[in-house]
């Protein structure tokens, strides 16, 4: 039987049974007030220390003798918190999970309610999820080291984070790597990328995982934005963190059974330390003074179970300052630098101009990505030549390369190398790489509507009114290796904007 979406919430309307539990109550119940713990990058001693802990607990939690599937402290609930299996429906699995079980046992109910709610991920397509990204992902990483500290009877227990943007930290930690070590075998998934794809690397053999990469998909670029929230066709940046870093990341370690989709993604141990990393880039971003939403955005809501099983339902607000949490307040040992903002002059509010289409595909439609050579996309002027535009667009405006509506019916398993070719002039550095991590439809039963709907790329320096005056550029995007045959990638739409 396939339950919709709506069905599986409207069957949660018994979950009254377990009380609607705000965040702030919760805190109350909770012991008193203490200092922020640290979390410490991976390849330091204290965070070695940490995650001798972490494959403890998770050895524990993965082994259905000590831990039941069915109960909130398995790793399979916190798993399929994130996303179900991508073999299989979560009406299914709760089937399954709960055979037998009575419908108002509080574990199914709790299940019901947090099971496949990643934020922005398993989304339905409304920009409210988008702007989730971060909130969403440090409550659920919260939750789940609290879940540890319980497991382990160990209160200073902090997840590690791999800070994978540091030149030399780019391979997978080798605890993650040692299929027979008594304690570390727990950390290992054979399904990691393993090089026979060309494109990848060998990430289980301890190989980088960016070592067949041209330019550096790997990087800090989201730090720089502004704003927080996309504003036309600038991404902000929860958005370019979410789609270009966070993405990347996702699917140079694993293939489309692992890290490479949602799915299966918080199956694999090093999921957690990936997503420490995400929200101290995040913690970096604030302390630097980049300032979140204010308005509706501080009062969504999400669902959680804590350590001991209890429904919790905290806002943004509860989680926009780690060391502010009302109880299990945390902070990072090092903070990446972020760059200073270019200078607004006195009493000018930075705001976004209306995006203008300069130029766009000659042949409109999709564009298919399925083969191995990539392709190329002419553009052609929309409307107007381009140097006139260009040399009355104003100092106050940029040019966007943005692609649009990226589908896949599969993960095609490896990066898209985008380049900005002027007329005459190939391009040997590509502007970045884009994914299609995010761009699967998977459970159809929740009504999703999966699909990264828009890369963009500040090409203003590379786009001038001189360089236009010989013709309008070309876009080529090209595949680092070869794509899962069945994946028959697709973009939408591609153009240049200024905004």
């Amino acid at each position: 039987m396939v339950v919709s979406r709506r069905g599986l919430l409207a069957g949660c309307a018994a979950s009254a049974a377990l009380g609607v539990l705000p965040f702030s109550v919760w805190a109350v119940r909770q012991a008193a007030a203490q200092a922020p713990l640290i979390r410490y990058d991976v390849s330091t001693p204290q965070g070695q220390t940490m995650l001798e802990k972490y494959a403890r607990a998770v050895g524990k939690m993965m082994d259905s003798t000590q831990i039941s599937e069915a109960d909130p402290d398995s790793w399979l609930f916190h798993w399929y918190t994130h996303a179900v299996a991508g073999d299989r429906t979560m009406a299914d699995e709760i089937a399954r999970v709960y055979a037998g079980a009575d419908p108002s046992d509080p574990r199914r109910l709790l299940a019901l309610e947090t099971w496949n709610t990643c934020r922005a991920h398993l989304r339905s397509g409304l920009p409210q999820d988008e702007r989730a990204f971060l909130p969403w992902h440090r409550m659920y990483v919260y939750f789940f080291e609290r879940l540890i500290r319980k497991v382990l009877a160990d209160d200073t227990f902090t997840l590690p984070y791999w800070d994978y943007t540091t030149a030399g930290q780019r391979a997978l930690p080798e605890q993650f790597r040692k299929p027979d070590d008594p304690l570390y075998k727990v950390l290992f998934r054979g399904d990691r990328n393993d090089g026979t794809r060309p494109g990848t690397a060998n990430v289980n053999a301890g190989e980088a995982i960016d070592q067949n990469q041209p330019g550096n998909p790997i990087n800090l670029d989201a730090l720089g934005e502004r704003d927080y929230e996309r504003a036309g066709v600038a991404l902000g940046f929860n958005q370019r963190l979410d789609s270009f870093l966070h993405g990347t990341i996702h699917v140079l370690v694993g293939n489309r059974t692992n890290m490479g989709s949602p799915p299966w993604a918080a199956r694999d141990p090093i999921f957690w330390l990936h997503h420490s990393n995400i929200d101290r880039l995040w913690a970096s971003w604030n302390k630097a003074g980049r300032l979140n939403p204010t308005g509706s955005w501080l009062t969504q809501s999400f669902v959680f179970g804590d350590e001991n099983g209890n429904r919790v339902e905290p806002v943004a607000s509860d989680f926009v300052d780690t060391e502010a949490i009302k109880v299990g307040p945390y902070k990072y040992d090092a903070l990446p630098p972020v760059p200073p903002l270019p200078p607004v002059a006195p009493g000018a509010v930075p705001t976004a101009p209306a995006p203008t289409i300069i130029a766009t595909q000659a042949q409109p439609g999709s564009i298919n990505l399925g083969g191995s050579a990539g392709v190329t996309v002419p553009l052609v002027p929309a409307g107007v030549p381009m140097g006139p535009r260009l040399q009355g667009g104003g100092r106050d405006k940029k040019i966007y390369l943005v692609l649009q509506n990226l589908q896949a019916q599969a993960q095609p398993e490896v990066l898209y190398s985008v380049y900005l070719d002027v007329p005459a002039a190939p391009t040997a550095a590509p502007l970045g790489a884009i994914n299609f991590f995010d761009a699967v439809g998977h459970d159809a039963a929740l009504g999703g509507e999966n699909g990264s709907n828009l890369y963009s790329f500040d090409v203003t320096d590379r786009v001038t009114a001189a360089s236009s005056a010989a013709g309008t550029p070309g876009v080529r995007i090209v595949p680092v290796g070869a794509p899962a045959a069945d994946a028959r990638p697709v973009i939408g739409a591609v153009n240049l904007v200024q905004q």
